[in-house]
């Protein structure tokens, strides 16, 4: 009676044939004949499949064995607790760093960023409101509409004529610096 053979085993044989008779074989082939790469492609894939099981065997008796499993679980035990730690030692430097530098928090940022989403969503709305007034208007505020226009130039035309405007300054300004007069408008 025979007994089983393992699969690393069997991995390990089939990894030395394809390296020592499949890939060289190919390889002399390939060399010689042009027209063909079939066999150094299987050959590869033999090779890979080959390695990859005899790489999955280890990796499962290293992880069937007790000693490597308590050892590993402790690392992982222990690079949890030392993210934890520099986490927390992270954050209690940053959070006392971030004011005294003048930056924002994370917490501001996002308020912020929800604020302008709110107001892209509230001009959306009313272009899209002002949109259905306009498609919704009749002949008649189109014509008021452009009534009000021709006033408002005639107005303007009015107001370029008046003796007290000219074209540099406004009334009271005149003697002011530039500078002074955009404090003036600021407030």
């Amino acid at each position: 009676m025979s007994q089983p053979k393992s699969e690393l085993k069997t991995g390990l044989l089939a990894l030395a044939e394809v390296a020592l008779i499949d890939l060289p074989a190919a390889v002399t082939l390939r060399a010689f004949k042009a027209e063909t790469d079939s066999d150094l492609y299987k050959a590869g894939w033999k090779a890979y499949e080959a390695a990859t099981g005899v790489v999955t065997d280890l990796t499962n008796r290293a992880y069937a064995n007790r000693s490597v499993t308590k050892v590993s679980a402790r690392m992982i035990e222990n690079s949890l607790r030392t993210q934890r730690f520099v986490d927390a030692l992270s954050g209690a430097f940053f959070s006392a760093l971030w004011p005294s530098l003048g930056l924002p928090m994370a917490s501001d940022i996002e308020a912020l960023r929800r604020d302008v989403k709110a107001l892209r969503e509230e001009v959306r709305a009313t272009a899209y409101q002002r949109q259905a007034e306009l498609e919704s208007d009749t002949d008649v505020t189109g014509e008021a509409e452009a009534a009000r226009e021709a006033a408002i130039r005639q107005s303007a035309v009015g107001a370029r004529v008046h003796p007290d405007f000219d074209d540099a300054a406004w009334v009271g300004w005149r003697a002011m610096p530039a500078v002074e007069v955009r404090n003036r408008v600021r407030r």
